[in-house]
């Protein structure tokens, strides 16, 4: 190839003209900056709090808990940013102090990437304020004391299991029409005999798939309810267990963190 032709080629499109074009659209477009701002986190409020704070557990402290994983990643994150935004702010003045044609170049690029840093602090920002307004909400409305400790969130976790295996009982129904083998060594490990579990599940299955034909709609609190009567059916059964393998207790005094 001629060098005229490379030349050519090199020049289109030229720099200028692509710079020029992409200020216009984005000066052009307010919805763009708008929606970046309001679409800017990964997930939505309702999304974050309503199901990520469901997927891992079926009890405040289960709620809590997730709720401070978010903080702690989104933290994490933030210092992250923060160091990296401190870097750049220091090349950006080495740039500038320096002067020649490239090194402006540089931080005129730095500068647009500070600013999409700053978007991102702020939405890391309000994720957190969000999730630590949940995790209070949660803990209040519990009547978990302020200071609870790794004893306290113990003592809930029958419940919690308890909830879940059959909350995983009835999900295998739906899909399989069977429950699986390890929704069934799930129960006994939870002292609850595997047969009676699924009888119970099968049967509630049953009775919702009737409502259903009869033109009605259980709301999602008829669910909550069954597991909630599943607590009361079969709280103590993992003592069978404990006994099953020799163990005299859970709760460990000198093995959890104690605040009271």
């Amino acid at each position: 190839m001629k060098n005229q032709e490379l030349t050519k080629l090199v020049d289109l499109p030229l720099v200028e003209e692509l710079q020029s074009k992409i200020l216009d659209l984005t000066k052009n477009i307010p919805q763009l900056k708008h929606s970046k701002k309001m679409f800017g986190r990964t997930n939505s409020q309702y999304t974050s709090q309503l199901m990520s704070l469901t997927m891992l557990g079926d009890g405040p402290y289960h709620f809590m808990k997730q709720c401070s994983a978010q903080i702690d990643k989104k933290t994490k994150a933030l210092q992250g940013v923060y160091f990296i935004m401190k870097k750049s702010v220091y090349k950006i003045k080495k740039w500038e102090e320096k002067g020649t044609e490239y090194s402006l170049l540089l931080a005129e690029e730095a500068r647009v990437g500070l600013m999409d840093s700053e978007e991102a602090v702020s939405h890391a920002l309000r994720e957190i304020k969000m999730y630590q307004e949940a995790y209070e909400e949660i803990r209040k409305h519990h009547g978990i004391d302020e200071n609870w400790d790794e004893a306290d969130f113990n003592k809930l976790e029958e419940e919690n299991h308890i909830r879940m295996v059959f909350r995983l009982a009835v999900r295998r129904l739906m899909e399989y029409g069977t429950i699986d083998r390890s929704t069934s060594e799930y129960m006994e490990s939870n002292g609850i005999h595997p047969m009676s579990g699924e009888r119970i599940a099968r049967q509630y299955h049953q009775e919702v798939k009737k409502l259903l034909d009869e033109g009605k709609a259980p709301s999602v609190k008829h669910f909550y309810d069954f597991l909630d009567s599943m607590v009361e059916m079969f709280k103590g059964s993992h003592k069978n267990t404990m006994d099953r393998i020799g163990i005299k207790k859970i709760i460990r005094e000198k093995s959890v963190v104690l605040t009271h």
